[in-house]
């Protein structure tokens, strides 16, 4: 992700992420032992439209498995697929990295006025500044978004303690980017047509002392990358 599971190529004044497997799993390693200080499991509590603050784990159940649409802004929602998850550690993990990618895509429906997204993102992390750079540089650019930005095959594969990776799939054919008054622009970029709108989205996640999973690390890949391809359909 780019950052905050968003676009596959930003606009010209934001900062790209490439793919990098083995760093990004070393980083995550780094990430892992760092807070490995055991921690009892918890489930949390899920909602449509949700908020996209941190998320904490609790004694709910996680979400139920089927597709949720979330209104981000006027004219744009984000379509999340809950896959069935009954470890409630990871289904917080899910709710946190599915909340960053609908809060990011939140201030860039409005135009930056929501500023929620930095929540659910470490503060003192290389993602903190990277999705603050994305953001703005709609923002800098006078763009918004309209349409329908698609997230599923959300998974985690790793847990250690208190770090985690979660990845998913990001389709972004249905989004259309637009000038601040919701006009379609003239020209869309590649980054929203296929095949670089759809791709994968891996992030590291750290389980704060206040029981938070929040987005430390982002990573993506693009096609044609294997991983990539496995998210066509």
């Amino acid at each position: 992700m780019r950052p905050g599971l968003a676009p596959a190529a930003p606009p010209a004044s934001a900062r790209t992420l490439r793919w990098a497997c083995t760093p990004f799993l070393a980083a995550c390693a780094l990430l892992v032992s760092a807070c490995a200080a055991p921690d009892a499991d918890r489930g949390f509590t899920p909602g449509g439209g949700m908020e996209p603050a941190a998320v904490t784990a609790s004694e709910t159940p996680g979400p139920q498995p089927g597709t949720d649409t979330v209104t981000a802004a006027p004219g744009l929602t984000i379509e999340i697929e809950w896959p069935l998850e009954p470890d409630p550690k990871r289904s917080a993990v899910i709710k946190a990295f599915a909340g960053d990618f609908t809060a990011q895509w939140r201030a860039v429906g409005t135009s930056g006025r929501d500023r929620s997204y930095v929540k659910g993102i470490d503060a003192e992390s290389s993602a903190y500044m990277e999705s603050v750079t994305w953001v703005q540089g709609f923002l800098k650019d006078g763009q918004s978004a309209r349409g329908v930005a698609r997230l599923y095959a959300l998974r985690v594969p790793s847990v250690m303690g208190r770090g985690a990776e979660a990845d998913g799939c990001v389709d972004l054919t249905g989004v259309r980017l637009t000038d601040r008054e919701g006009a379609p622009l003239a020209r869309q970029p590649a980054w929203l047509k296929r095949p670089r709108a759809v791709f994968l989205q891996t992030a590291g996640l750290g389980q704060g002392d206040d029981g938070v999973w929040r987005i430390r690390l982002y990573r993506h890949a693009d096609y044609p990358d294997e991983r990539a391809k496995e998210c066509l359909r």
